[in-house]
């Protein structure tokens, strides 16, 4: 069995109700999932601070794309993702929970991949009131730079996750990864290198592999050409380089960049590889 690692970002949604009603974890990222698992995740969903009786229904669903984080797709089947009781009960402490399982099925084109999916939870009416909540669970599916075939969805960039280690300060480091085009028409992607923010209360954004930092300095990262443009069911390689600077230091595995890889056309197809970088 392939490692597996949580990443959590519990943040709360809210109800209407006297007391605020919660669940957690709200969002948490979930990296290296291998194809051809089917297994209980050790998380529970769990709803707290629930005023009214009454069982609540918790839906499993694929959000529409323009509610997704860029560089995500939504999981090819929401049935994936499931609960083995998808009701549960508050007790009379306000608080009800129910474990979270996850399946992939064992096909290369599941490999690389980034997907999200929405549980809904909608507590028993108070008044004329009644508001879903929802859990957004991204799914980093494992990294391979060695698939046969073409990845899912309409764009892949493969291997998902670049890993350079032994990187000497004020020498270059070099590394490849794929772009598919998956579409039915050509594309022209900007490839750019991105960090975010990492306060607590801002939106929800693409989270840190655990153990890494966000690189000081993006300059660091040289793409080998910004723009690429690949035809329709086509593929490119490209390239990219890595030169730290002497005397810069991380404090734990190493350092971490995005390296988004976005159509130009308006609404066009998005997907990313995780570059850590490490001494």
């Amino acid at each position: 069995m392939k490692q597996m690692t949580f990443i959590s970002i519990f943040l709360f949604c809210t109800v209407l109700t006297t007391h605020a009603a919660t669940i957690s974890p709200a969002s948490f990222c979930l990296e290296k999932f291998d194809i051809g698992m089917n297994m209980d995740l050790g998380i529970d969903f769990v709803m707290s601070d629930v005023t009214n009786k009454g069982p609540i229904d918790l839906n499993v669903r694929k959000p529409l794309q323009s509610k997704i984080l860029k560089g995500y797709l939504a999981i090819p089947e929401a049935n994936w993702f499931y609960f083995l009781n998808p009701q549960i009960v508050p007790g009379k402490d306000g608080s009800a929970k129910a474990r979270m399982f996850l399946k992939v099925p064992n096909k290369e084109k599941y490999l690389n991949q980034h997907w999200v999916v929405h549980v809904t939870a909608k507590p028993p009416k108070v008044g004329m009131f009644a508001m879903e909540l929802v859990g957004i669970y991204m799914i980093e599916t494992r990294s391979s730079d060695t698939i046969k075939g073409r990845p899912y969805g309409p764009i892949g960039v493969v291997p998902s996750r670049i890993h350079l280690t032994k990187v000497v300060p004020q020498k270059n480091k070099t590394a490849r990864f794929v772009i598919y085009n998956n579409d039915t028409k050509s594309h022209t992607y900007k490839i750019s290198a991105k960090t975010y923010d990492q306060s607590f209360y801002n939106r929800l954004q693409i989270s840190q592999a655990p153990g890494f930092e966000w690189i000081k300095d993006k300059s660091w990262v040289k793409i080998e050409k910004k723009a690429v443009t690949v035809d329709a069911g086509q593929k490119k390689e490209t390239h990219l380089l890595v030169n730290i600077p002497k005397g810069v230091e991380y404090n734990n595995e190493g350092w971490e960049a995005i390296i988004m890889v976005e159509s130009t056309q308006n609404g066009g197809p998005a997907g990313f590889t995780r570059l850590l970088i490490s001494n």
